[in-house]
């Protein structure tokens, strides 16, 4: 059995993993491009889709997700044209297939948008976090450019741009990583964050994740003073990198093979 990981060759966490789950009798192949991997989305009259995965020629038992086949961009327009076709069937095939994978696009594309204003308009047990506005006169000390989603800093934001601005107290905030089902603090020693008591609102969060098909991701959340103790989603990225969780590195990829039904 093959775990495919598609990532590039020098995205190190993506290399970790294969190692990780390749010691562990999973063998795990980084796909990079085409040279090893083969992909075929093809559609029925009545417009059923069907999706098939080959590395190496076999198709793989699970898929780790971690974006673009290829960062560096292409010199010429007919390579950018083929690079974004190559990448628009990659997003299909791995939408479509119906095994398990992490990280999978959607028809919304990848990585997806985790805004977390958006979850706080629909959980009342998670607080928002912020303001959206374009003044500033709105304090805060972290910001994110609405229309990209790019991160600023609050000091020098342009005068049209529409950021949301959160004021970030460090002795409140904390980093969570889920993994699959599994969650852990990979907090500063000092800022830890009681999961047990704060149990019901990750596991709010999780199921958030979930829903946009993200079952690898780092979190900051932010702990209120109000009575109920109700979090502050903060940030949620599906970029984590070893370096982030090294202090459970190994049970977070244990956490991931279980995900994909590898454990």
């Amino acid at each position: 059995m093959t775990l495919l990981v598609l990532a590039e060759s020098a995205d190190e966490t993506a290399v970790r993993f294969a190692r990780f789950a390749s010691d562990r009798g999973v063998e795990a192949v980084v796909a990079a491009g085409f040279d090893r991997l083969a992909v075929t989305v093809t559609v029925s009259h009545d417009l059923r889709p069907r999706s098939t995965i080959l590395v190496d020629g076999r198709p793989p038992v699970g898929v780790f997700c971690r974006g673009r086949l290829d960062s560096s961009p292409p010199l010429t327009p007919a390579a950018r044209f083929a690079a974004g076709e190559e990448q628009a069937s990659v997003w299909a095939a791995m939408a479509l297939w119906p095994g398990p994978v992490i990280n999978r696009p959607t028809v919304h594309g990848y990585p997806p948008r985790l805004d977390p204003l958006e979850l706080a308009a629909s959980t009342p047990d998670i607080r928002p976090a912020g303001t959206i506005a374009n003044g500033r006169d709105v304090p805060g000390n972290h910001a994110y450019r609405i229309s990209d989603y790019t991160q600023l800093d609050p000091a020098t934001r342009g005068l049209y741009d529409v950021v949301h601005i959160t004021q970030i107290d460090e002795r409140r905030t904390h980093q969570l990583l889920i993994a699959g089902t599994s969650t852990f603090d990979v907090s500063d020693p000092d800022h830890r964050l009681d999961l047990a008591r704060h149990a019901p609102h990750v596991a709010l969060i999780r199921h958030w994740l979930h829903a946009k098909q993200t079952d690898f991701a780092l979190v900051t959340v932010g702990t209120s003073d109000t009575p109920d103790g109700a979090l502050r989603l903060l940030e949620a990225s599906p970029w984590a990198n070893h370096h982030q969780f090294a202090s459970v590195e190994d049970a977070a990829y244990t956490a991931l093979l279980t995900w994909l039904g590898l454990r």
